[in-house]
């Protein structure tokens, strides 16, 4: 699989109308979790897979320590800043996020110089599919690559995790930035949020796809309900260690202990800890599936992982249980359940090969039919990291 050569054109087309330098261009995916839902932030395992769609850089050198920044997302505007005033909290605006990349990278690596910047994407925003961690990571990646730094992977992660969470402000795990950095074709990615191991687990291409449907319903990551959902388990969390002083973040909390203690709980604060308690179970039980070639099992986890979401986490909105509602009624799909952090976005579907065709036609139709929205499949088999585009 190779990235989308109109999104590599198009970018070229957009840098060079306002720049006659020859830049470098770079790709990094995005990324869509299938197990694992809020458990980053909790210390839990996680199971993404990166997407064929992401962020297209293209990038040049100045002389005058000036960034300059354009993206196609947002035509007509234009970032202009000395690097040297880059500062967490500078802007609340769509350049922050490549900002904070550029501010980190260049802590850790050096100086950099003035950089013409321009930004192009095939991935939507705000839609829980890491638009935001893709560019981040594309430019801790492009960075590393213009200094030419021997960079290792994890500590590319940290910096883009810490562009996200310092410079932007939004208190997320460390999911998104892993899941692209590390992510391998036709593979989904367990990774440990607290032990910070990694495994490729085998997803055939040839056998099942990943369908990803928008549900039409914005949501702005860093104003909604999430950075309420990580305090609430920060505030269960200490809860709980009154009486189980041994656990140092929700995934340390076993089933038989939660039943014991969760009368402690205030009854949202229990439901948000019973969603932990169960997805952590549900990862086990998804990676031993794959594993093993099981893949229905591995796709059940994901529509249980739903009603939990749904039920216990409160993240679901309408639009979402009737996209997956209308997936699991096809026969062919294995599971499904809402991608990322939730309140709108995507679902991430589990589908038999064959059955591609009859879930395209059926689930926009039942969909457009009981919200009024229109919305589409878009098909992806797990894609590799971050690279340098030859050009």
């Amino acid at each position: 699989m190779e990235v989308t050569s109109a999104l590599v054109e198009q970018t070229l087309e957009l840098f060079e109308q306002d720049c006659s330098a020859s830049p470098r261009v770079f790709f990094a995916p995005g990324r869509a979790n299938l197990g694992g839902a809020h458990m980053d932030y909790n210390g839990g395992k996680v199971m993404p897979a990166a997407l064929s769609r992401g962020t297209c850089i293209a990038l040049s050198p100045r002389t005058d320590g000036l960034l300059r920044l354009r993206s196609a997302q947002f035509p007509g505007e234009t970032a202009e800043v000395p690097i040297a005033d880059l500062r967490p909290g500078r802007t609340k605006s769509w350049s922050a996020y490549s900002e904070g990349a550029l501010y980190y990278a260049a802590q850790a690596w050096g100086d950099l110089p003035g950089l013409d910047i321009f930004v192009n994407a095939d991935l939507p925003m705000g839609r829980g599919l890491s638009s935001s961690a893709s560019v981040e990571c594309g430019m801790v990646f492009a960075v590393s690559k213009l200094l030419e730094v021997d960079a290792n992977v994890d500590e590319m992660i940290r910096l883009a995790h810490r562009a996200e969470n310092e410079y932007v402000g939004v208190r997320c795990g460390i999911l998104d930035q892993a899941a692209i950095f590390l992510a391998k074709a036709d593979s989904i990615l367990l990774f440990d949020c607290l032990e910070l191991t990694r495994e490729h687990l085998p997803f055939p291409s040839e056998k099942v796809a990943i369908a990803i449907l928008d549900s039409g319903v914005q949501r702005e990551l860093a104003n909604s309900a999430f950075n309420e959902r990580v305090a609430e388990c920060t505030r269960a969390l200490a809860l709980l260690q009154e009486e189980l002083p041994g656990v140092t973040c929700l995934r340390d909390v076993k089933r038989r202990d939660f039943e014991d203690q969760k009368d402690l709980l205030p009854p949202n604060l229990a439901r948000r800890v019973e969603h932990v308690v169960s997805e952590f179970e549900r990862t086990n039980i998804a990676s031993r599936a794959l594993r093993n070639g099981n893949l229905a099992g591995f796709g059940a986890t994901l529509s249980s992982a739903h009603e939990s979401l749904k039920t216990n986490y409160e993240v679901s909105t309408p639009e979402l249980d009737t996209l997956v509602e209308a997936a699991q009624s096809v026969e062919g799909c294995l599971g499904s359940r809402l991608t990322g952090a939730g309140f709108g976005g995507c679902t991430v579907s589990v589908v038999s090969a064959d059955r591609q065709e009859d879930f395209s036609a059926i689930v926009p139709e039942v969909y457009e039919r009981k919200t009024g929205r229109k919305t589409k499949v878009d098909w992806f088999h797990p894609f590799s990291g971050p690279e340098e585009i030859s050009l």
